[in-house]
């Protein structure tokens, strides 16, 4: 009886490159979570144009390929990082040792941080994760820098809308780094393994880039999301094309949209009338594919527009977010989602501007829904030039070792 395979028995695992399209073996790869997979080597064909009198055609052959697909994923802290930092083509910026920084004779106020030169550099406007001994036996609370007040390394303002809960002296630690968008392409090599077949297939996709990610938060759901890539091309072979050490993923657990995901911001304010029901958000980098006479594959792959979207669903209680699509007048979206242990973070869209909305009263015995399509764009105005950017990703929590 022949062994069919299983879905429940394929393995991903991947590895950053140094030289995009070029696999990295002499070190151990990573297993990737994900709950699904379309990645696939896409290969276009020809048949002949001859006139035959006969009306047959005699022959076809291929004329190019890429590779392409997506990996759809629960949002997880850690595990997906080096991807985040491909989609936005940059580097994490990371305050600290691995993004924590413990500081001793520390004094808070409210809305201050003040420690003898320990504290990590951040910038106007970052969140961070603070736990301190004062606080239910140190559990964490999430606060924001002042918009406008720069932090120094013995002084950190926050924002009003996120004061500390308690105040106080004693040790603390911040855990706090960032990512904004760039310019840096940054590749992986990607592995399928289809483990339960007679002979393990393993199909090695190099050269692939982040093209889109999209995430969506559902009341009463998980966090589903997705990355979309394109690649150069694929092998197929019975061994691997990686290292034969795979790294184990990260352990933390999957978030949600009910208790992973804070207070959703507008305006750079908390939303406080209102509610919302689901939240979606595209980046989207434009990448295309480059191809060339003599090369089967691609020889490289074009950067286009960062596209920054998004979609929401509100409770309407009041007119101000339409009064606002109706003028033009731009606002801000932040919204933060960690998983059960305090670990996640912090997406922020500092300029916004509403593209759709529509207030549809459907039937009856149903709550009144307002339904908002927006787009982000450059922090233009910003007096700091450094923070006139389309978003940033704000990650806190526990120190994070980043695939190489």
């Amino acid at each position: 009886m022949s062994t069919l395979a299983s879905t429940n028995r394929v393995q991903l695992s991947y590895k950053p490159e140094a030289v995009p399209g070029t696999p990295v073996t002499a070190s151990a790869c990573y297993a990737l979570r994900m709950t699904g997979e379309s990645l696939n080597f896409d290969i276009k064909k020809e048949s002949d144009k001859e006139i035959r009198a006969d009306r047959q055609r005699t022959s076809s052959t291929s004329v190019s390929a890429q590779a392409s697909g997506g990996l759809n994923v629960h949002m997880q802290y850690a595990e997906y990082d080096a991807l985040f930092a491909a989609l936005f083509q940059s580097d994490w910026v990371v305050s600290g040792v691995l993004g924590v920084t413990v500081s001793a004779n520390t004094t808070y106020t409210a809305t201050t941080i003040v420690a003898t030169a320990t504290l990590p550099v951040l910038a106007k406007g970052q969140w961070l994760q603070i736990s301190h001994p004062l606080r239910n036996s140190g559990a964490e609370e999430l606060v924001r820098v002042s918009p406008t007040v720069a932090p120094t390394t013995s002084l950190i303002t926050l924002d009003a809308n996120t004061p500390l809960a308690v105040v106080g002296s004693g040790s603390c630690t911040l855990s706090s780094s960032r990512l904004t968008n760039g310019t840096t392409l940054k590749s992986f090599t990607m592995e399928m393994k289809i483990s339960d077949i007679a002979v393990p297939l393993f199909q090695t996709f190099k050269g692939m880039f982040v093209s889109k990610f999209n995430v969506t938060f559902n009341s009463a759901a998980l966090t589903e999301g997705s990355f979309d890539f394109i690649g150069f091309s694929m092998t197929s072979q019975a061994t691997s094309g990686l290292h034969a050490t795979v790294t184990a993923s990260q352990p933390h657990d999957i978030q949600n949209a009910v208790t992973g995901v804070g207070n959703v911001w507008e305006g750079g304010a908390p939303m406080s009338t209102t509610f919302i029901k689901s939240l979606g958000l595209t980046i989207d980098n434009s990448l295309r594919p480059q191809e060339a006479i003599g090369t089967y594959g691609l020889v490289g792959v074009g950067v286009g527009t960062l596209m920054v979207s998004g979609t929401a669903e509100i409770y309407f209680a009041d007119g101000a977010l339409f009064d606002k699509f109706v003028s033009d007048v731009y606002t801000s979206f932040t919204v933060s989602t960690k998983d059960p242990s305090g670990n996640g973070y912090v997406f922020t869209f500092p300029r916004v501007m509403l593209t759709s909305a529509k207030v549809d009263a459907g039937g009856k015995d149903a709550d009144l829904m307002a339904s908002f399509g927006w787009e982000a764009f450059a922090d233009v105005n910003n007096a700091d030039s450094s923070l006139r950017q389309t978003v940033f990703m704000d990650r806190f929590g526990v120190a994070v070792t980043l695939p190489t």
